[in-house]
């Protein structure tokens, strides 16, 4: 996630796809309301327009980003999820809400793990389940890879729920595999056995 503060009021937002991220100033939009506006309304456009400037780069490098002196046009269906800098004047479904509950969104190739609002009464279950219908806000995100590795957080970030393949209302995550100290350490004696074996010479046999 881009770690860059705006300056001067300057609105900015990182779209990430599964294969590339872009990062810039998005063109019509004021705050996140506007924005979450835009994004669930195809009415408006299929595509987010980042201005003049913009930087785009693959996934997994964030060093020497290609930066365009063009508009450039974001999908809005390929975009997994999506950072935003600047006035956080809410959609009315975030800001009437009044109760919260931990979440859990595998959206290949990420897992997202954060808190979701929703309308006081409701049951977390059948609530993540409608917001998913479109793109919603997550708090205190945090995105690991599909191994569970961190790859950054956020205070809140946008979701498509489009994009996502599985849900749960938990604030449990995959974890990445570390082998226990243990098995590693009965491992390297396996295999020191093997190499001290391999390297004694066979006994001579004498005919008879």
């Amino acid at each position: 996630m881009d770690s860059q503060s705006p300056t001067n009021g300057e609105i900015r937002v990182e779209m990430v796809t599964a294969a590339f991220v872009a990062s810039g100033v998005p063109v019509g939009v004021r705050d996140l309301g506007r924005l979450l506006e835009n994004l669930n309304n195809p009415a408006i456009a299929r595509h987010i327009e980042l201005a003049a400037g913009a930087a785009i780069r693959p996934l997994y490098r964030a060093a020497s980003p290609l930066v365009l002196d063009t508009p450039v046009l974001v999908r809005r269906d390929e975009i997994v999820f999506a950072t935003f800098e600047g006035p956080h004047i809410e959609h009315d479904l975030v800001r009437d809400a009044a109760a919260e509950a931990p979440c859990l969104l595998m959206a290949p190739p990420f897992q997202i793990q954060g808190a979701v609002s929703f309308a006081p009464g409701a049951l977390p279950a059948p609530a993540l389940r409608g917001l998913l219908g479109g793109f919603f806000v997550v708090r205190n995100a945090r995105v690991y890879d599909a191994d569970g590795y961190m790859l950054g957080e956020g205070e809140q970030i946008v979701v498509n729920g489009a994009a996502v393949q599985m849900s749960a209302p938990t604030s449990r995550h995959i974890e990445a595999f570390a082998e226990k100290a243990g098995a590693a350490r009965r491992s390297a004696q396996r295999l020191a056995t093997e190499e001290e074996q391999e390297a004694t010479p066979a006994p001579m046999v004498r005919a008879a």
